[in-house]
């Protein structure tokens, strides 16, 4: 339900002037020019010196047995235009407890540094080193200025592997280890930034003057971690699609594979998949202004596309232009918000709807070659997490997993997990920005559970929200593609808010897809969405508008 103080946040939107949270000081809120550049002398010498690096358990914020570098070779600059020259190390933070594993990572210096450092986010059960060497989320692939990576623009990069690694072990068995699920939850987070920043004052004699984090999916989870937790290590955050309840996605994901593969002619084949998709695009797709393959008005949708118009005649499954009865439950099954038996933490008490019926690719659900569905991407996440995490049973099975007999741990994870807190005043107050980003094809992340997260962002905050959060939804976006995958340089955004107080102002979002031939649009601020002016070449942003509401 809208509240006041949403509405008036939303009224913000159209506001010239930047609302302001009102414990800014005026140092914050102040413009800053970049710091000049710091160049390393001596630099494959003093590279080489941080190997065997001691970093004190004292210096980490979290309990550790300290941990060490265990490696630092200088990386020579390439070919002109090429990556720029940089001092590699990794090393290891030791855990607290000798029986979970270490957290390992990689830290890359450059030579010629300006001062501000990007730590990456993990992906999924975490478990591999995050290099660090590659792009920001949203980077701008058609532009190579753009589209460079943090390291090649002198930022100090980082990342890890979140403390998480099994080696020949089933994935996500690390949770039966209280200080590894600690780590995954978000400790991680903390013990690889503070471990790293004593590697990088050794190194260059100072700290970064910004401190950046940038992540999607559960590396987003990771940013709003950052927010909530940790608010007074980072100046700035990008949390793409972030997985802000996990234990929501798991029970909904289960519930809908399960009407999928669980019950009696529940899945959906190939030419089924076609058949809703076309049937939804040949309803949705111009309710934005434009038939373009991307549906922007996803509210307008829900109202105009009815998945009944689908059902065959006899109420059988005998033809490839119709649904039957079980098809279109789990349709519905997904398309439908799912209140849950009892709340989980921050009082949330349901999820969805999943966008089945708003342009989403059902693969993510369906794909499965051998029949069976444990090779869907939802059985690949939910069915650890439901054995190791909650069950605590290796020899557990998610087969007839019923989430109301495990009430208690489920609590308990989702408090230990759950990035749904919308007290993140402490970020805020040291003048922190926070850049978030959804897509509305998403079906790992529904849009619906990221908008709910920005909605208690924006009950508590009110207007003063837009001071320092910004987040945004893509139509055609899905989890990382898309029928519009959106190239956005994400990292300059958020270091000119940052450095400068120069808010994003009517940024453009472009189309990866190179047969879309880099068309693009205006990148809106929810509730807002993309509008043709009705002329104009559709191709070009500047012939949109930001409009509409998204109303549920």
């Amino acid at each position: 339900m809208r509240t006041p103080a949403f509405a008036a946040a939303v009224t913000a939107l159209t506001a010239s002037c930047l609302g302001m949270f009102p414990g800014l000081s005026a140092a914050a809120s102040a413009p800053a020019a970049d710091p000049a550049r710091n160049i390393v002398t001596n630099a494959a010498t003093k590279c080489a010196s941080l190997a065997g690096l001691h970093l004190d358990a004292a210096a980490i914020g979290l309990p550790t047995r300290g941990g060490e570098v265990d490696s630092a070779t200088l990386d020579r600059a390439g070919p002109a235009g090429g990556r720029p020259e940089f001092c590699l190390a990794r090393g290891k933070v030791r855990s607290f407890g000798r029986t979970a594993p270490d957290i390992n990572f990689q830290v890359n210096l450059p030579t010629s540094w300006n001062g501000k450092s990007v730590q990456f986010g993990g992906t999924g059960f975490n478990g591999t080193v995050v290099t660090g060497l590659d792009v920001a989320p949203g980077f701008v692939n058609t532009d190579p200025a753009q589209g460079r990576a943090p390291i090649d623009r002198g930022y100090a990069t980082f990342g890890s592997d979140g403390g998480t690694a099994v080696g020949a072990d089933p994935t996500g068995s690390f949770a039966l280890n209280r200080e590894a699920l600690a780590n995954w939850a978000g400790e991680s987070v903390k013990r690889t930034r503070d471990a790293v920043i004593t590697v990088m004052k050794k190194y260059y004699g100072t700290r970064p003057d910004k401190q950046y984090y940038v992540g999607g999916s559960k590396g987003g989870h990771e940013a709003l971690v950052a927010a909530q937790r940790y608010g007074d290590d980072y100046d700035g955050l990008i949390a793409y699609y972030p997985a802000t309840e996990n234990q929501a996605m798991v029970i909904d994901w289960q519930r809908i594979w399960q009407q999928a593969y669980g019950r009696p002619g529940g899945y959906l084949d190939p030419a089924k998949q076609q058949l809703v998709s076309e049937a939804v695009y040949r309803t949705c797709d111009g309710l934005d202004g434009v038939v373009d393959g991307v549906i922007a008005n996803v509210r307008g949708c829900d109202k105009a596309f009815s998945v009944e118009s689908l059902r065959c005649p006899d109420r059988t499954d005998g033809s490839e232009t119709c649904l039957s009865p079980a098809q279109i439950r789990t349709l519905r099954t997904a398309a439908s918000h799912y209140t849950f038996k009892f709340p989980l933490a921050n009082g949330v008490t349901g999820i969805g709807p999943y966008p089945v019926l708003r342009g989403a690719d059902l693969a993510p659900l369906m794909l499965d070659g051998a029949g069976d569905g444990e090779a869907t991407g939802y059985y690949t996440l939910f069915d650890p997490i439901i054995r190791y995490f909650i069950q605590q049973d290796p020899n557990g099975s998610s087969a007839n997993f019923d989430y109301r007999q495990y009430e208690k741990r489920i609590k308990q994870l989702s408090r230990l997990l759950a990035t749904t807190n919308p007290d993140i005043d402490r970020f805020a107050r040291r003048g922190g920005k926070l850049i978030i980003v959804q897509g509305t094809t998403d079906m790992a992340v529904p849009e619906t559970l990221t908008d709910d997260y920005y909605e208690r962002l924006a009950e508590r905050y009110g207007p003063s929200i837009r001071g320092f959060v910004r987040y945004y939804v893509q139509p055609g976006l899905a989890h990382g593609s898309g029928r519009f995958d959106l190239a956005w340089d994400s990292l300059t955004a958020l270091d000119d808010w940052t450095s400068r107080n120069a808010p994003p102002v009517n940024p453009v979002a472009t189309d990866a897809n190179a047969a879309n031939g880099n068309r693009t649009r205006p990148l809106c601020e929810y509730p807002l969405w993309p509008k043709y002016k009705g002329h104009g070449d559709a191709n070009k942003a500047e012939n949109f508008t930001c409009a509409g509401h998204r109303q549920r």
